[in-house]
């Protein structure tokens, strides 16, 4: 089986080491990026070769247009939006902006990992 490619997008280092207890076992393979810049160039150079986005930030501006961007140039990429805090506001934006599924933090390991493995594309395949 081919290695599934996921961007990661946070500034938090605690969520970042999450993530990476979640896909630990897994075919995935990180591709992190900490500014909107670094992101972009992973979409950029990744392409079709990513296979599932996880995205973590506050309701500021620059992350929804991050989700945005990365939506509109591969609409079909499964999508993980993990917002600061429960905001009905941020979470109808993440959706609308992409957003296959959206939490709120604190987001606890088993649920981290449930979703991920529920967007992985290659469970999917299986499943099927």
């Amino acid at each position: 089986m081919k290695a599934q490619q996921a961007l990661l997008f946070t500034f938090d280092a605690e969520f970042e080491s999450m993530v990476r207890q979640a896909v630990l076992g897994t075919e995935i393979i990180l591709r992190i990026a900490r500014t909107v810049d670094e992101a972009l160039q992973i979409v950029c150079q990744q392409g079709r070769g990513l296979d599932l986005a996880i995205m973590a930030f506050s309701e500021d501006c620059h992350g929804m247009t991050l989700l945005s961007a990365i939506h509109g140039c591969y609409e079909q990429l499964p999508t993980l939006v993990v917002v600061d805090k429960d905001s009905g506001h941020a979470r109808a934006l993440a959706y609308a902006n992409g957003a296959c599924i959206c939490l709120s933090k604190p987001v606890s390991l088993r649920e981290l990992t449930k979703v991920i493995a529920d967007l992985h594309p290659a469970r999917q395949l299986a499943a099927a």
